[in-house]
């Protein structure tokens, strides 16, 4: 691919300056971070973001501009500056005017120092994992995990159609699925969990008790799934409401939540079937999630507007259906959001409740 019309000759060239980010930051400027949270984006092992900053991913062509205005004072960044240097050409070319590209941690140190002493910054000591976006019509965000020293990985909330792709990867890493965790009976696509097993022999599928759904392993929460030989462990937290097996698989070593459906970036899973209880959500979200430490990283099970990432920390904050918002006001929202009956949920939750075969 060509270097893109509004790079001016290259991503130094396209870099601020200190004296640009400070009025930029001082002005109020928006910072949006285009990576996808993952190991491969960390520096000596560490995913460094900036406290508050916008997750909005580039991929490779072009930037989801939904959540963005045109209007707004914007500093892009990325693992280094190089990506960012694209996504700001192509911000420029779309018609945002105030637009810098501001590096990124593995970027030259003076622009970042100029950020994290503004905002603040957000560390996360990330290994072996990566997300990965269904590209089916669901939008839900798979994750792996992988360690290198025993060669064993693990998947959050696969989809039934990129096993292969999914089995690609693990392999490619030399290591071998062992788990296959849901976070819940999904309604909008069916689960990989049930093919995985036919292609990975010894591989175990785990879902919520409360679910009531098969699987070979119905979990608790309060209970802990460990793997890599007992040195990786996930915490299993309750998070009932959007259905009433909702689970987070909590990494505290990472300062991961795995958060399904309930607690989305800017949102949250609907209330209003599978024995949803938008009361229940309200006290789960609150109880459960808003109570880990702030820089704890969001990972959804779904985003709609091309992003990739949160923390606690902003949704506690931002979340418009959340912050600042009463239990009743909260249930008031739920109420009216009138949405559409989910076009495989007829299919897809007969599915889920036997493992996706």
């Amino acid at each position: 691919m060509g270097t893109p019309a509004g790079v001016r000759s290259g991503f130094v060239e396209d870099l601020a300056t200190t004296v640009e980010l400070s009025a930029a930051l001082a002005s109020g400027a928006t910072i949006v971070d285009i990576r996808a949270a993952g190991a491969a984006e960390a520096v000596e092992g560490v995913f460094r973001t900036i406290a508050g900053a916008r997750s909005v991913l580039w991929d490779g062509e072009k930037i989801c501009t939904n959540t963005l205005d045109p209007s707004m004072s914007l500093i892009i960044f990325c693992r280094s500056g190089r990506r960012a240097a694209r996504a700001a050409a192509f911000l420029r070319d779309s018609g945002y005017e105030h637009v810098l590209n501001g590096g990124g941690p593995a970027g030259p140190a003076d622009l970042w120092n100029t950020l994290v002493a503004e905002r603040g910054e957000v560390a996360n000591r990330l290994v072996g994992l990566q997300q990965v976006l269904s590209t089916e019509g669901s939008s839900t965000c798979t994750y792996i995990l992988t360690c290198a020293e025993s060669k064993e990985a693990v998947i959050i909330d696969p989809v039934v159609e990129h096993i292969e792709r999914d089995l690609a990867h693990v392999h490619e890493l030399g290591c071998t699925l062992k788990l296959a965790l849901n976070t819940h009976v999904h309604a909008d696509h069916v689960t990989g969990s049930g093919m995985l097993k036919q292609a990975v022999p010894g591989l175990r599928s785990c879902i919520s008790k409360v679910s009531g759904a098969v699987a070979d392993e119905q979990i608790s929460p309060g209970s802990t799934v460990t793997w890599a030989g007992g040195k990786r462990a996930l915490r299993v937290l309750s998070t009932p409401g959007h259905t009433s097996g909702c689970l987070t698989y909590y990494d505290e070593a990472m300062g991961t939540a795995f958060t399904g459906d309930a607690l989305l970036i800017g949102g949250c899973g609907r209330t209003d079937f599978q024995q949803g209880d938008a009361q229940v959500l309200y006290d789960s979200i609150h109880h459960q999630l808003f109570t880990l430490p702030p820089a704890t990283l969001v990972l959804p099970g779904h985003d709609y507007k091309g992003r990739s990432f949160s923390t606690i920390a902003a949704e506690r904050d931002t979340n418009p259906r959340l912050a600042k918002k009463t239990k009743e006001e909260f249930v008031t929202i739920m109420a009216q959001l009138d949405l559409p009956y989910p076009k495989k949920m007829d299919t897809a939750v007969p599915a889920n409740m036997v493992c996706g075969v």
